[in-house]
C-alpha cells in the first residue's frame, strides 16, 4: 500500500474517533518519543545473541512491529497536523543525504559528533 494512502486511513481514524482535538505538534511529539521509548524497551539490556532470539520469535518479533507502526502511525499524524507532505519530505530528505553521504567517504564508515568518522572494526 502507498504511503499517502495509510496517512489518509490514519487520518480517517483519528477524524472518526474525534481525536485531531488532542492532536497539537507538542502533544504529537511527546506521544511520539513515548512509543520509541516503548521500542527501547524491547532490547534495553539485551546482548546481541538475546536480541538475535528476539527476532527469531514471531511472537516477540510482532511486539516490536506493533511498536514500529506505533512510531510511523504518529509520523504520519504529525504530518498531516502539520499541512506535510511527508512521502514528499522522505524523499527529499532521502535524495539529500545520498549527496552527504558518499560512497567513497561514508561506506563502512560511521560518524559520532565527539569523535568524527569512525571506520568498522
Amino acid at each position: 500500500m502507498d504511503l499517502e494512502l495509510y496517512i489518509q486511513k490514519v487520518k480517517a481514524f483519528n477524524h472518526e474517533l474525534d481525536w485531531d482535538q488532542f492532536h497539537n505538534p507538542k502533544d504529537l511529539l511527546l506521544a511520539l518519543m513515548s512509543e520509541v521509548g516503548e521500542l527501547a524497551e524491547c532490547f534495553r539490556w539485551l546482548s546481541e545473541e538475546e536480541i538475535a532470539r528476539v527476532i527469531a520469535d514471531p511472537e516477540k518479533k510482532k511486539k516490536i512491529a506493533e511498536e514500529l507502526a506505533d512510531i510511523a502511525m504518529y509520523l504520519m499524524t504529525i504530518s498531516y497536523k502539520m499541512d506535510i507532505d511527508f512521502p514528499k519530505a522522505i524523499e527529499e530528505k532521502f535524495e539529500k543525504n545520498k549527496k552527504r553521504f558518499t560512497l567513497e567517504k561514508n561506506k563502512g564508515v560511521h560518524t559520532n559528533p565527539i569523535e568524527g568518522y569512525k571506520p568498522q572494526a
